[in-house]
């Protein structure tokens, strides 16, 4: 039996490693018929992503481990408590999944529009959106689950 941190690892980083193969494909699939995406659609790409890869993962994340603690599997462990920020938000898995997707849309489309000028980026080739799309969304999958599970097990 997994102890809660070997399944809150493995629960992230399967959430990770899904969003960073299936939202590649999708903006390769998307964009197919196009030589480049410009920032503007980038942005607009980064936010839709965002909301709906971050509302699935919390909810998904939240659900599972609902249903483990329900289950009693991890009745006997010190589960991780959440800190005194994400105590405060909602703990249904649908609430949770629309304040975290508000969070990573302000943070990812900051991010983005920002590297984007510090680096003179207009637009981007339909192979490099996919793979921007690769390494951004692991990260944000793994830390949405992480913080979907953890705030599932407050006592």
């Amino acid at each position: 039996m997994d102890s809660i941190d070997s399944y809150i690892q493995k629960q992230a980083l399967a959430a990770a490693l899904i969003n960073m193969v299936v939202n590649p494909l999708l903006a390769f699939f998307i964009n197919r018929n196009v030589d480049t995406v410009a920032l503007s659609g980038i942005v607009v790409d980064t936010i839709i992503t965002s909301i709906v890869m971050t509302w699935l993962v919390a909810v998904f994340s939240a659900t599972d481990i609902n249903r483990q603690l329900r289950a009693g599997r991890f009745k006997d462990e010190n589960l991780p408590q959440p800190g005194p920020i994400l105590s405060r938000l909602p703990r249904r898995g649908v609430l949770l999944g629309t304040v975290l997707f508000i969070c990573t849309v302000l943070v990812m489309v900051t991010l983005t529009i920002s590297m984007f000028f510090l680096f003179d980026i207009t637009e981007l080739s339909v192979n490099r959106v996919a793979l921007f799309k690769g390494i951004y969304t692991g990260p944000v999958a793994y830390v949405v689950a992480t913080l979907a599970i953890i705030r599932q097990c407050e006592s």
